[in-house]
């Protein structure tokens, strides 16, 4: 399903996930496109800079590769895009919540409304997950 290289610490943090969630990878594969500048990238996503990537649809466009690992946050990145394609089906108000508090960003405001739905499900992760699959 991966064709891409990627480091064994983000393969291990992301089967942790889905063993957590108690989800398996989704049955499509997704595509990971580094861009060779930031010019392309911003024309790609119309995203501004301080956005390392952006999935949609089974693709995942990211930022050169070599200005990602300079920043010391591929890792991170990639992690957080992967997250997005194997929660492909759940509720996209509750995508980034997840993954930020998954990832340890607590502070980030998307956590707080994904925790305030989350408290209703025992912090069950494959209950909630279940609850607001949507595909």
């Amino acid at each position: 399903m991966l064709k891409e290289y990627i480091p064994i610490g983000v393969t291990l943090q992301l089967y942790n996930f889905l063993q957590e969630a108690s989800l398996t990878l989704p049955p499509t594969p997704v595509t990971i496109y580094y861009t060779k500048s930031l010019t392309e990238f911003h024309y790609l996503t119309d995203m501004p800079y301080n956005i390392g990537g952006i999935y949609e649809n089974f693709q995942i466009i990211f930022q050169p590769r070599e200005i990602l690992v300079k920043k010391k946050i591929f890792e991170k990145v990639l992690l957080h895009e992967l997250l997005h394609w194997v929660l492909y089906g759940l509720s996209e108000k509750y995508q980034e919540g997840l993954i930020y508090w998954y990832m340890g960003y607590y502070e980030k405001k998307e956590v707080d409304i994904f925790l305030n739905k989350f408290a209703d499900f025992n912090y069950e992760l494959p209950l909630f997950i279940s609850y607001y699959w949507e595909k």
